[in-house]
């Protein structure tokens, strides 16, 4: 979607919301939804970033999550990046608190 409409998509999602009697939950704009494991929390912060092109220090690429926290479940496993983002904006709905940057 090109970025010039997503302030348009916005709000008719809004107005959709609004006459649907539906709340709509909005991330923040730099709330860390590909940097946090959904699992543990744990965020990735420095040269443990993801970016898009991946992560040099471990060689993951673009679309990888990998947490490295030890005491993680998911401690070494490489899940859909996407996914792992989807679980943790899923999460706000429940937790608003956590919608913020870090």
């Amino acid at each position: 979607m090109h970025r010039a409409l997503f302030g348009r998509f916005r709000s008719y999602l809004e107005y959709k919301c609004k006459s649907a009697g539906v709340k709509l939950v909005i991330a923040n704009r730099f709330y860390p939804s590909t940097q946090r494991c959904a699992v543990c929390g744990n965020i990735k912060k420095d040269d443990e970033k993801i970016t898009l092109s991946g992560n040099k220090k471990h060689g993951t690429k673009h679309n990888e999550y990998v947490c490295y926290n030890k005491k993680c479940p998911n401690y070494g496993k490489v899940v859909d990046r996407d996914m792992n983002a989807m679980m943790n904006l899923t999460f706000l709905i429940d937790h608003p608190r956590y919608n913020k940057a870090l």
